[in-house]
């Protein structure tokens, strides 16, 4: 007993001790919490933007000193105060202005600091000079800078406004290949008395530089080969914008691991040679992947290219994809053009095996002819493909087609951001056909256009709208084989349906719009409307829906819709979106659907 009760008595001075030393510490965090110094500026007498400058500019002064800070230190704020003041109004002219600055304490350690500003009369321009000498003198881009001087006499004076044209007068001769420029005279004179200014501003553009030879050092492809890079000539007027170019262009191929472009510019000489050090690519990747995803279910991925087929840049991708609804092995051989960059040959070879619902089924093979290449803005893709399908569709017996089969397809994007855009767009569009009269079983001509939208009308908000119209011109729907038949459904198109689960027909009109707010750091929540079909005529539809006849039946009530959910996660791969969807509508019967989709919203 006494053992016991001596224990719990240590025990409870233990644990007083211990609350007392904890309270201690949470108390000495709340004066040191409250005892650094915080000031509060506001500001009155003048109107946006000389408002916007004082604020900004006393902002930058120290709001909250440290714990350690004097009653020194905090006068030192306060004499600062007027000065910072008078030097955020002189940009706009404003030279003698008067100033009162009172201070109030708040609490103990907070102070609200009342700048009120008469500015006095503001300085106006009252000559102007301003000339480019040098070499270049009369160039057109330097001349209409020098037209769009913005200060013209009788205007307030504002020297950021005259600090921003010395700036841009830099930046054009140095992108026009003038790399020693200076401003022999440059100076603002103020008479304080009247007011007035006269601005003498002199830009001598210095020689102009020319591209001298580009030099590479590495130790693979041949020397004719990498000269297709550049997009300048010897000789040419020097640019650091072209010299960009050259370093993205050798980046965004798969020929080299390290890129370092290094302009060789010297004092006795006005030729700017570039030397050019790349370590190439290793000769062989591989890459293995399994994956899930709804539209596919369990997936196996394998790729495998070989970049050193010949040392003028010819190389070779493989690409397999095993799934129980698509599988697909993909062959090509790809043949840089004049410009590597931006236009490229290709030999393919495929195979695909689909098995789709309502037992849509089919096998194709192909072997293509094709080109990609940039073409006023867009990426051009005309192909000559001769290709054999065996299928068939909503059970009926298997078919046999064989076809020469033209396609052009070009394709435009435009985004702000590449892995997580918050605005921008990208547009698809293709034509393909084929004729009895050139090696084919059928005749036809198919068209798809698909749009997408990307807006963020507020910092914490995306609104995605896109959409999917195609068009087959054909006597019989069921000539075309199934690999290249309109569907919809799937986690990137209608969702709530199946991948493929509705189709096919002629007619392909699929439009969503997606609303995603901002939750919580990288985290995002989605509200979504899908609606389309696949349909085989848009006057009397008959077997528009997986063969069933309906003569009677009107367009609005064959237009499936689903309504839904999600969660989206912005990943430094791009979104990543789990959805929960429902048919509405005349499918509303149907249950609710788990997609997941990863990269949809580009």
């Amino acid at each position: 007993m006494f053992n016991l009760t001596a224990h719990r008595s240590n025990h409870r001075k233990k644990y007083s001790v211990t609350r007392y030393l904890l309270l201690c510490v949470l108390l000495s965090l709340a004066a040191i919490v409250q005892a650094n110094p915080t000031f509060i500026f506001q500001v009155s007498g003048v109107e946006p933007p000389v408002l916007e400058n004082v604020q900004k500019s006393l902002d930058s002064l120290p709001r909250r000193l440290s714990d350690k800070a004097s009653d020194q230190d905090v006068a030192a704020v306060f004499e600062q105060v007027s000065d910072t003041a008078k030097k955020a109004l002189a940009p706009y002219g404003y030279f003698t202005p008067t100033i009162t600055v009172k201070k109030r304490q708040i609490k103990k350690d907070e102070w609200t600091v009342t700048i009120k500003i008469q500015p006095g009369p503001q300085t106006y321009v009252n000559t102007v000079h301003v000339a480019i000498i040098g070499a270049g003198e009369k160039d057109k881009t330097l001349q209409q800078a020098l037209s769009d001087f913005p200060l013209k006499k009788g205007m307030p004076l504002n020297t950021d406004l005259y600090e921003q044209s010395k700036k841009k007068f830099a930046a054009l001769a140095n992108t026009a290949g003038y790399m020693s420029p200076a401003f022999t005279q440059h100076e603002i004179t103020v008479n304080k008395a009247t007011h007035l200014a006269n601005i003498n501003l002199v830009f001598d553009t210095g020689p102009q530089y020319y591209f001298g030879g580009v030099h590479f050092n590495q130790s693979f492809y041949d020397d004719s080969f990498l000269q297709r890079f550049p997009q300048f000539k010897e000789g040419e007027a020097y640019s650091p914008v072209a010299v960009s170019q050259l370093q993205e262009s050798l980046a965004g191929t798969p020929y080299f691991s390290t890129i370092n472009v290094d302009p060789k510019q010297t004092t006795d000489s006005t030729d700017i040679p570039i030397w050019v050090d790349l370590t190439p690519s290793k000769a062989q990747s591989y890459n293995i992947g399994v994956g899930y995803g709804t539209d596919t279910g369990p997936r196996l991925t394998a790729t495998w290219d070989q970049r050193h087929v010949t040392d003028t840049g010819q190389y070779f991708k493989a690409f397999m994809q095993l799934s129980t609804v698509q599988s697909t092995l993909d062959l090509r051989y790809i043949i840089p053009g004049k410009d590597p960059v931006n236009e490229q040959y290709y030999i393919g070879a495929s195979y695909q095996q689909q098995s789709y619902p309502h037992s849509n089924k089919g096998e194709t093979e192909k072997f293509t002819l094709g080109k990609q290449q940039l073409w006023e803005g867009w990426t051009a893709s005309p192909s000559l493909s001769i290709q054999h399908d065996h299928y068939s569709l909503l059970g009926d017996p298997y078919r046999d087609t064989s076809m020469i089969l033209p396609s052009v397809t070009l394709y435009k994007t435009s985004y702000d951001n590449p892995v997580f855009p918050r605005t921008g767009y990208s547009t698809n569009f293709t034509v393909r056909g084929a004729s009895t009269a050139i090696y084919s079983d059928t005749n036809f001509v198919q068209a798809e256009f698909a749009p997408k939208l990307i807006l963020s009308p507020f910092d914490f908000s995306r609104i995605i709208l896109r959409g999917d119209l195609g068009y087959t011109a054909v006597a019989d729907p069921a000539t075309i084989p199934l690999s290249l038949q309109f569907f919809a459904g799937g986690s990137d198109s209608i969702r709530g349906y199946d991948y493929q689960e509705i189709g096919p027909g002629r007619y392909l009109f699929v439009g969503s719009a997606e609303y995603q707010q901002h939750v919580y750091k990288e985290w995002w929540g989605t509200v979504f409307m899908d609606a389309g079909n696949v349909v085989n005529t848009l006057g009397n539809p008959q077997y528009n829906v997986n063969g069933v006849q309906q003569p009677n039946a009107n367009l609005s009530d064959l237009i499936n819709r689903s309504v839904g959910v999600g969660v989206m996660y912005a990943s430094p791969v791009g979104p990543i979106e789990l959805t929960v969807a429902k048919p509405i509508g005349n499918n509303s019967g149907k249950g609710f659907s788990i997609q997941f989709i990863m990269g949809g919203n580009m």
